[in-house]
């Protein structure tokens, strides 16, 4: 009787090894999940969030030294962001962008360390968060800011991160903190 307990309990144990296997069956769906969540994730055009991105215009601004692409936008500065209004240029160099405010947040702290100080986080009315290394009242000194911004080995940028964004000609109204 013993003999058999154990004989059963050693069969159990095999045909359970043996049903966790992998096969490429498992695979296969696994993989079917990973294309299905990507063209889910590819869909943030459809979302709230790319339907800001798709407002941003883009425009040339002439310069001495040539034409430098703008992008237009209503944001604001993010509280606790790192900024105040009053330093909100028209002219800002984005380094980064974010559906999150604590990713933002973060990317705005490792850029203040290393190298990047005034760095500060603006946000759309959705909001859609960009992080913002230099504001500027005049679009040269942006455009040297975002060539130094895209030679910065030290600094990893994601496209279509650096640019430049006019924050002034198009700035959302300030947010009301009265309750």
């Amino acid at each position: 009787m013993k003999f058999t307990r154990i004989l059963l309990t050693v069969f159990l144990a095999a045909v359970a090894l043996v049903s966790c296997k992998t096969t490429e069956e498992n695979y296969r769906k696994a993989y079917e999940r990973t294309v299905a969540a990507r063209a889910e994730q590819d869909s943030i055009d459809q979302t709230i969030y790319g339907r800001e991105r798709r407002n941003m215009t883009e425009h040339s601004v002439s310069t001495p030294a040539g034409e430098v692409k703008v992008k237009s936008q209503f944001v604001r500065v993010t509280d606790g962001g790192g900024g105040i209004p009053e330093n909100l240029r028209r002219y800002n160099v984005v380094a980064g962008q974010f559906k999150q405010i604590f990713n933002a947040k973060s990317f705005r702290e490792r850029l203040a360390d290393g190298g990047y100080p005034s760095a500060f986080v603006v946000e759309t009315a959705e909001p859609y968060y960009y992080i913002v290394v230099g504001s500027f009242s005049d679009v040269q000194q942006a455009q040297a800011q975002l060539e130094k911004l895209a030679k910065d080995k030290s600094v990893t940028v994601k496209p279509p991160c650096p640019f430049i964004l006019d924050a002034t000609a198009r700035r959302s109204p300030a947010r009301n903190n009265h309750k």
